[in-house]
Order: C-alpha cells, then sequence, then structure tokens
C-alpha cells in the first residue's frame, strides 16, 4: 500500500474550527509558499467529496459497522476490515495520492501542510482563500 494522506474520517482539516496545540510548536504561516497553499486547496476541493463517497462505500462493505480510524499512511488501522472494505480504503488512498501528485505536491508535503493548517489560523484564512 502506498503512503497517503490524512485519515479516512476527516483529511480535510476542518477550517471553521480554532485551531489546536496537538502538533506542538504551532507552524509559521509564512513557512508555505501561496503556490503550495493554492495546490493544496485544489487538492483538498477533489479529495473531500472522494473521502465521503469512500466513507460511505467502506462502512457499507464493511457490514455497516462502526470503523476504525482509518489512516492511509498508517495500514495497521485497518485491521478491522474485511477485504472488500480494505480493497475500497486502498483505492481511497491511492486515488488520494494521484491528487496529491498532479497539483505538485508530494505525501509528504501534502501531510505537512495539513498537520499546519491544522495548528494555525492564519494558514487557515490563507488556505481558505484559495478554495473560492
Amino acid at each position: 500500500m502506498t503512503s497517503c494522506l490524512g485519515i479516512l474520517g476527516g483529511i480535510v482539516p476542518d477550517l471553521t474550527q480554532q485551531p489546536s496545540s496537538l502538533f506542538g510548536s504551532a507552524a509559521r504561516a509564512d513557512e508555505f509558499s501561496d503556490p503550495d497553499l493554492r495546490n493544496y486547496a485544489a487538492a483538498l476541493m477533489q479529495i473531500e467529496p472522494l473521502r465521503q463517497s469512500a466513507l460511505a462505500q467502506v462502512s457499507q462493505a464493511n457490514s455497516g459497522g462502526a470503523l476504525p480510524n482509518l489512516v492511509c499512511n498508517q495500514p495497521g488501522t485497518m485491521e478491522g476490515l474485511n477485504g472488500e472494505a480494505k480493497s475500497l480504503f486502498i483505492k481511497y488512498c491511492n486515488q488520494c495520492e494521484s491528487i496529491a501528485s498532479s497539483r505538485g505536491l508530494s505525501i509528504d508535503r501534502f501531510n505537512q501542510i495539513t498537520q499546519a493548517v491544522r495548528s494555525n489560523s492564519q494558514l487557515q484564512t490563507r488556505v481558505r482563500s484559495f478554495m473560492n
């Protein structure tokens, strides 16, 4: 399985919430270029509908049961899934990776921005501006 992005239950950072300090020192908003954030925002807008669809499909394939906290780059989080649900989740992860790559972002860079956006209100504002 390829390494990919975020959790199936919420890949897109909640830009309506106040940032938390879950990641230790907050990233500075100026550490990320406008092109990176523009590409990140474009990737998020492509990934979010895919995430919602994948979540429903994986849940249904897994007999509608509660899903574990699925993380693409942590294959151990899929242990509670049956074969079909695992296959659907892996497909989702691969699609996410392809979307990020098509926007010029490595998975590591995408994840780095995701973590920073979750903890920095200035970055949230900048990303939000590129989503309009």
